[in-house]
């Protein structure tokens, strides 16, 4: 009988396990095992409306992390590059929507009147380029019983650029099912922003460049009301990512944006304490 691998002994030496071919083939077990392990970790970061009348579902992102970072204090994300390395992504891609859906369902039976948030979750390259997602994504969704449109993903500008057939397919299989689509870092025209309505995405997550100085640079204030207006124009919701500082909120209001998301706003933290 073959030993389990440990999860943990890649990040501790990343570099040799991967200076090899045979090194490779042990990394990727190695996280697979991880993956059937549950040595991830899930946390959310909230994302709040704006104007203060809106009413609705709450919204988090989804954010992993490897155990082995939080034990050891290593940058999140560590272990991405390896895994995406190893092609691996996918397969935590579908292991993050389990996980979701099975604590929303968990919340729902054990918590009378608890609302369903809707859950973010971001899409790997690889995830984009996997026919078989939305399947994945419909089993999951039939075993929790957890509504569809409480889940949306995310591509960025430049997943929907480089991968456009792959990522209209991937769009299209999950629309279908009732869930949503965003896409994040979009600083473009009117015409970028009817391009990625006409390719399925109904929210726009605006780049960070645009937010940041908002509430000290008129310039940058200009172009986050064009570019607002341009998503607005061709009905997409928007996003202001990285919103770190208070006086960036009034100037996000006056632009008319919809929602707010930043260290401002709210930290990520695990999911296993939100209520």
């Amino acid at each position: 009988m073959a030993s389990t691998p440990d999860p943990t002994a890649t990040l501790r030496a990343p570099d040799a396990a991967v200076d090899s071919i045979e090194g490779r083939i042990r990394t990727a077990e190695l996280f697979a095992e991880a993956l059937k392990q549950d040595q991830f970790s899930l946390f959310g970061q909230p994302i709040a409306p704006i104007a203060a009348a809106k009413s609705g579902h709450r919204y988090l992102e989804i954010f992993v992390r490897f155990r082995e970072e939080e034990e050891h204090l290593l940058p999140p994300g560590t272990f991405f590059p390896i895994l995406e390395a190893n092609h691996l992504t996918a397969e935590l891609d579908r292991w993050v929507v389990r996980k979701v859906l099975g604590w929303a369902s968990e919340k729902r039976d054990t918590k009378a009147n608890w609302q369903i948030p809707c859950f973010n979750i971001n899409l790997a390259d690889d995830t984009i380029n996997d026919k078989d997602f939305a399947r994945h994504v419909l089993d999951a969704l039939y075993e929790s019983r957890i509504p569809p449109d409480r889940l949306w993903f995310e591509l960025t500008v430049k997943q929907l650029a480089r991968f456009r057939d792959a990522a209209r397919q991937t769009v299209s299989g999950l629309q279908a099912l009732g869930c949503a689509l965003a896409v994040s870092d979009f600083s473009g025209t009117e015409a970028d922003a009817r391009d990625c309505w006409n390719a399925g995405v109904r929210v726009a997550k605006l780049a960070g460049s645009l937010v940041r100085d908002v509430h000290r640079n008129p310039r940058a204030l200009s172009s986050l009301l064009s570019i607002n207006d341009a998503c607005h124009k061709v009905g997409l919701q928007t996003i202001a990512q990285f919103v770190e500082a208070r006086e960036t909120l009034p100037m996000l209001r006056k632009a008319g944006v919809d929602f707010a998301q930043g260290f401002c706003i709210a930290v990520p933290v695990p999911l296993s304490v939100l209520n």
